[in-house]
């Protein structure tokens, strides 16, 4: 997903929430909350676009308040990261402006995030709904940003929604809605060989292609997903709903 595209996005989402009414909620119970070394937290306001409030940013990632803005935060993922990390932005949004979501819902996901100075942390994301209109549908979500970047952890980004009370597989089809395209229909044909077990000179016997185009798009479906073997591109399929 390119930039232009979820910030589009955002913006029909901002649209989306201008006439509801929202229920009143102040910041008095984050503002004095405790925050150890290494995190931060931020309310994103997604009918104001802005970011309303946030603590210990500028500590963690270097930037200023005014220069941590909603525009930012809904793009400093690391390219790597990028495409996977927006689509499942969409996905959660989408479920979460047309549905009753004040019931203890929670969303996890890591990914990496640009530092002011250019380098990249890895994070762990935790997200939760703030601010919310009088039908329980999301107007603003509190996010409490933690730097795992001391953990011997791969690039793999890893979500988990937890929301007790709720139909998942609901949430789910939004998640697989939104990567429907994420692979091209060839990379979906091999990822299926794959999972049948067939080795790469049968896909290509199977495809009418060459060994190397096989192991071509093999590489370059392990890139697009952040996955290092085939057992993690499996796993990443199922929870997204790919295959």
């Amino acid at each position: 997903m390119h930039k232009k595209t979820i910030n589009q996005y955002l913006d029909s989402v901002s649209d989306k929430l201008s006439h509801r009414e929202i229920v009143p909620k102040t910041f008095s119970d984050i503002q004095n909350f405790p925050l150890p070394i290494g995190k931060c937290f931020y309310i994103m306001d997604f009918k104001e676009r802005t970011i309303s409030f946030q603590r210990n940013v500028e500590k963690m990632l270097g930037y200023a308040p005014e220069e941590f803005t909603f525009e930012l935060v809904a793009n400093f993922f690391h390219p790597d990261d990028y495409d996977i990390v927006t689509r499942l932005i969409k996905a959660t949004l989408m479920f979460a402006t047309e549905h009753n979501v004040t019931s203890n819902v929670g969303f996890s996901i890591n990914y990496r995030v640009k530092h002011k100075n250019g380098s990249y942390r890895k994070v762990l994301r935790q997200s939760t709904i703030y601010h919310h209109d009088i039908d329980g549908k999301i107007v603003s979500n509190l996010s409490v940003l933690t730097d795992i970047s001391f953990l011997n952890i791969s690039n793999k980004v890893e979500w988990r929604f937890d929301a007790p009370g709720i139909d998942q597989r609901k949430f789910k089809e939004y998640v697989t809605k939104e990567y429907q395209s994420f692979f091209t229909d060839r990379e979906l044909d091999i990822i299926r060989q794959l999972k049948q077990g067939l080795k790469n000179n049968d896909i290509a016997e199977k495809l009418g292609l060459s060994r190397h185009t096989i192991e071509t798009h093999r590489r370059k479906i392990l890139k697009k997903s952040n996955c290092k073997n085939i057992v993690e591109l499996f796993n990443f399929c199922a929870q997204n709903g790919l295959v």
